[in-house]
């Protein structure tokens, strides 16, 4: 039997090991709502040729009546071994930088990171596995920290994937989130919903996911 590929993404904070198709774009949009902030995401990622997927990510929170442009980002991903029906597994490279705007100093594209993905799809079962490492520089706080995540999904539906991940960095306690992603129109059009905590965390760390991710198909010349 053969095995699908791996494709993940919303609403995981795990990096998987899988780009946008080449010459085509997709966009992803979702709203984190806690208990007294809400954020919304517009974060657009093309693939022009070369293996390489490039991302933006923009972040605008709503706090205390007040709603300012909070986060940004900029990567690129590439694939270092890509997944074959024959080894359903691969694995990538993803570097980029993130803007805090809010942060009183440092607020420009200072925080750098890297990051290298894994994703195999579990043959002969519905379920696929992703996990992450990386590192990352916050300039602001002085300090250097390891990120790691570890997300499982499992086809329950042609078009419904229920998910769970456990993510976070190498100094705090980790978030965990339980969700599923449900596929809307096949190869263009995906919903999820999902749920994040922090056990043993604040209740601000706790928060609900609502997302849409739109993808074009190939078009670019």
């Amino acid at each position: 039997m053969a095995c699908t590929s791996a494709i993940a993404g919303r609403p995981l904070s795990t990096e998987d090991a899988a780009i946008v198709d080449a010459k085509s774009c997709q966009l992803e949009t979702w709203i984190d709502r806690a208990t007294h902030t809400t954020t919304g995401w517009l974060v657009p990622a093309c693939n022009f040729g070369a293996n390489i997927e490039w991302q933006v990510g923009f972040a605008r929170t709503r706090f205390d009546g007040e709603s300012r442009y909070s986060e940004s980002y900029a990567q690129v991903k590439t694939l270092v071994r890509e997944m074959t029906d024959a080894e359903p597994w691969s694995v990538g490279v993803v570097a980029g930088v993130t803007r805090r705007p809010l942060n009183p100093s440092y607020n420009g594209w200072h925080h750098p990171y890297v990051v290298v993905p894994f994703s195999q799809v579990l043959c002969r079962t519905p379920f696929t596995f992703h996990a992450d490492v990386g590192w990352a520089r916050y300039r602001d706080q002085r300090r250097d920290v390891t990120l790691w995540g570890a997300a499982v999904e499992a086809e329950v539906h042609p078009r419904l994937v229920l998910l769970a991940e456990s993510f976070g960095e190498n100094s705090r306690k980790p978030f965990v989130r339980l969700g599923g992603r449900w596929t809307a129109i096949p190869k263009y059009l995906e919903v999820d919903l999902s749920w994040v905590d922090r056990p043993g965390g604040r209740s601000e760390e706790r928060l609900v996911s609502v997302g849409v991710t739109v993808q074009s198909g190939a078009f670019l010349p």
